[in-house]
């Protein structure tokens, strides 16, 4: 039981960080404060890519930035499961989920 829970889970995230890039691409990558920070960004890298760092430095550099995007995309798709959860939660409490569920048992009767 446990294993099945999280090949579920497993799945749901992955299901969920497809949903969140495909939704990144319609809303987010072409804004201009979004191109804004990441030329910032790029810049920041290169200025990175020409400090003099020994291959010690690089290397435990490389490891943090890596585990910080990591944490940062797991951050990203569990607030966007989160924000489908707010949008769920909100339908219902305004009653239109209600009204739905009334509607598809009305057809079955």
């Amino acid at each position: 039981e446990g294993m099945e829970k999280g090949v579920l889970e497993d799945t749901l995230l992955q299901l969920a960080t497809r949903l969140r890039e495909r939704a990144f691409c319609r809303y987010v990558k072409d804004r201009l404060d979004y191109k804004e920070l990441l030329q910032a960004a790029c810049e920041a890298e290169k200025g990175y890519c020409d400090m003099e760092l020994t291959n010690e430095q690089r290397e435990q550099i490389d490891l943090l930035l890596e585990s910080r995007a990591n944490a940062e995309e797991r951050e990203l798709t569990l607030t966007y499961v989160a924000g489908i959860l707010d949008g769920v939660a909100f339908l219902r409490k305004l009653g239109f989920l209600d009204m739905y569920v009334q509607d598809g048992q009305e057809k079955s009767c």
